[in-house]
């Protein structure tokens, strides 16, 4: 057994594209308390109430919604992938004010969140309560850390176990151990049994180059070879004890498909100064659509054919700067917004493209709060070995993804006008012809398809599966 002290260090991976969960027992079927969901420290949130008080009416954030919850969904589910959005929204305003207004943003904040909920199954003290905090777990009613790896579980069960031929959606995870340790047997229980992370012995102490082939090409063979040499060099060194492996692959077909003929090459504006020109799709059919000028935006929704999975794009007026709806951009907002679009004809032009972004998350996630898990001194995660080693710490957070609109597909792989026609009936356009946001949400949480031409009476997103710029 080796001594783990401050040199050691816990590589987590959290990527976009992937397969397969199998768990022992049916997680899908099984109630919590006929699962051994045991481990090493258990967070309880504490009751900020003081009984020796008379209760005071506490005031609304406008920023924060309250929707009711479908009557056949989990209460504690339902918030799991509210608590999602939260942080997925949250994160998104660390990657936009830290690139360029000009750099694309992607990510999937659902595979981010996987990957360090099997993180926190070995945290304690100050290290667990951050990641409760920082990933929106401590907002679920349920007071105790323990029961989010089970709505964890029933999560994954509503996203990737539903059948349907027109749309893939599958994830798979792993962990990466180094051979010579012995793995706390819990931590590896609950991470086979909840998120079906099966631990692979690798060799790190002599030969962690090798380590990093094997774990990339696994990467690899689970996104079908979209996402390639994730690790990069010198990633990995003979400290390395384990690397934890999320990945989640999507390829959905649209709804309404889009025809090869209508396809024209337009300028894309970048920026005030910079354009390019990209092939831009064209359909003129029913979409929900909502124009809100008080917020300087135009939101659209594309269904893909699978009715729980939808794609959200949201245009800036075009005197608008895409900024500027990032900077008061929240949660509620989406929601008003998704309630209040109504299914018309929109003349729809989106660009075909494909995007692939990568980065370290570990100074958004640092100045979102967490901290300790980052800090060789500080860090508590002894429930991951059987030694309960001292000094293990998380060194890095690498997350990478991957997207391809295309006329069929979305996979996660210079004179126009909007024409009259008969009736002089008019014609409402979306043109993305400048910068805008899109996001793709997992919805089997959301409430019932809305029904032709008729206002929603309340539409929730469901786990935000990704998120463009």
């Amino acid at each position: 057994m080796l001594g783990m002290r401050a040199a050691d260090w816990l590589a987590v991976l959290a990527f976009l594209p992937l397969v397969a969960l199998a768990f022992h027992p049916d997680i899908c079927t099984t109630k919590p308390k006929d699962l051994p969901l045991e481990p090493h420290c258990i967070y309880r949130k504490p009751d900020t109430a003081d009984p020796t008080q008379e209760s005071q009416p506490v005031p609304e954030d406008p920023t924060q919604e309250t929707p009711p919850v479908p009557g056949s969904t989990n209460p504690r589910v339902w918030e799991l992938s509210k608590a999602n959005s939260r942080f997925a929204l949250s994160l998104y305003r660390q990657l936009a004010f830290s690139k360029s207004h000009e750099s694309n943003i992607f990510m999937s904040p659902v595979s981010i969140s996987t990957a360090f909920a099997m993180t926190k199954l070995g945290a304690c003290n100050q290290t667990l309560q951050q990641i409760m905090k920082v990933f929106e777990f401590d907002t679920i009613k349920e007071k105790t850390s323990d029961q989010v790896h089970f709505f964890f579980a029933k999560l994954n069960c509503r996203l990737y176990r539903k059948k349907d031929n027109t749309t893939e959606l599958v994830s798979a995870n792993r962990l990466f151990g180094d051979k010579s340790l012995a793995f706390n047997e819990m931590y590896q229980n609950i991470s086979e049994m909840v998120y079906g992370a099966k631990l692979l012995p690798l060799n790190f102490k002599d030969n962690p180059e090798k380590a990093r082939v094997t774990i990339n090409n696994w990467i690899s063979n689970k996104t079908q070879n979209r996402i390639q040499d994730t690790l990069p060099q010198g990633a990995l060194d003979s400290t390395t004890i384990l690397v934890l492996v999320n990945t989640i692959y999507f390829k959905g077909q649209w709804k309404n498909k889009f025809d090869k003929n209508n396809v024209f090459v337009s300028d894309f504006h970048v920026g005030p100064s910079r354009h390019c020109s990209v092939n831009m799709m064209y359909q003129e059919t029913k979409f929900r659509y909502g124009y809100f000028p008080s917020d300087h935006v135009q939101v659209l929704e594309m269904p893909y054919r699978s009715s729980d999975i939808t794609m959200v794009i949201i245009l800036p007026s075009r005197d608008t700067a895409l900024s500027e709806v990032e900077e008061s951009f929240h949660l509620k907002k989406l929601t008003d917004w998704l309630n209040a679009m109504e299914e018309t004809t929109v003349s729809v032009n989106v660009p075909r493209f494909r995007v692939e972004d990568s980065f370290s998350l570990k100074e958004k996630l640092q100045a979102m709060g967490l901290t300790d898990l980052f800090s060789p001194e500080k860090a508590s995660l002894p429930g991951i070995v059987e030694d309960s080693s001292d000094g293990l710490y998380v060194s890095d957070a690498y997350h990478k993804a991957f997207l391809e609109v295309s006329l069929i597909l979305m996979t996660s792989h210079s004179v126009y006008m909007c024409r009259q026609r008969s009736g002089l009936k008019l014609l409402l356009c979306l043109l993305c012809r400048v910068g805008f946001l899109f996001f793709s949400f997992l919805c089997p949480l959301s409430t019932p398809p809305i029904q032709s031409r008729q206002k929603a009476t309340h539409q929730e997103p469901g786990s935000v599966g990704g998120f463009f710029r």
